[in-house]
């Protein structure tokens, strides 16, 4: 692949990668919101005043951003009553996991065209040297046609596609499962 053909996917892996991270970001999150205002019970003292509140603030978002009704109507919301790999616990999943795809995408884009603005560079600074050595110099093209990038995986962005969702899994969990202790505790 030529260094101009690398630089336009960069900046196409770039614009994918932002737009698949916001979708799945804004999915993810109306779908927690969505959990919680399903799964919070009717309960009595300190905790009925939070958890009223917390419906409050969900209903109010949900109110205050109609042009979000696509995802607050089709946002799957994960049920702690089923099966990990169950319909809305499965689509759950992998809309989080588009999350970390989106943003490796970006930033395999993001070192691709810095590759490409270095080459362009160098390749301006060489130009300068063979125009130097007159006649017998080599012209932009012959530079050009020695010229081949890599394709660049997203499969090779270790910390945004492998670490990072797992982190934040092990993370939620234990907020989770410590507010799950303290409400049964009170």
């Amino acid at each position: 692949m030529t260094y101009q053909q690398a630089g336009r996917i960069g900046i196409i892996k770039q614009i994918l990668g932002w737009v698949l991270f916001i979708l799945a970001l804004v999915s993810t999150l109306i779908s927690l919101l969505n959990f919680v205002y399903q799964y919070s019970e009717k309960t009595k003292g300190i905790n009925a005043v939070v958890i009223d509140f917390v419906h409050v603030i969900v209903d109010m978002v949900r109110f205050n951003t109609p042009f979000l009704n696509l995802f607050w109507y089709n946002s799957p919301v994960p049920g702690l009553d089923k099966s990990l790999f169950s319909g809305g616990n499965l689509m759950f999943i992998i809309i989080y996991l588009l999350i970390f795809v989106g943003l490796a995408l970006r930033a395999s884009g993001s070192r691709m065209t810095r590759q490409v603005k270095f080459i362009r560079e160098r390749l301006e600074d060489q130009l300068i040297l063979e125009q130097a050595k007159g006649t017998e110099g080599l012209t932009r093209e012959q530079l050009e046609s020695r010229i081949s990038l890599p394709h660049h995986s997203i499969s090779l962005q270790y910390f945004p596609l492998y670490v990072l969702p797992v982190t934040i899994a092990v993370v939620a969990y234990f907020v989770i499962s410590l507010l799950g202790k303290l409400a049964a505790g009170a």
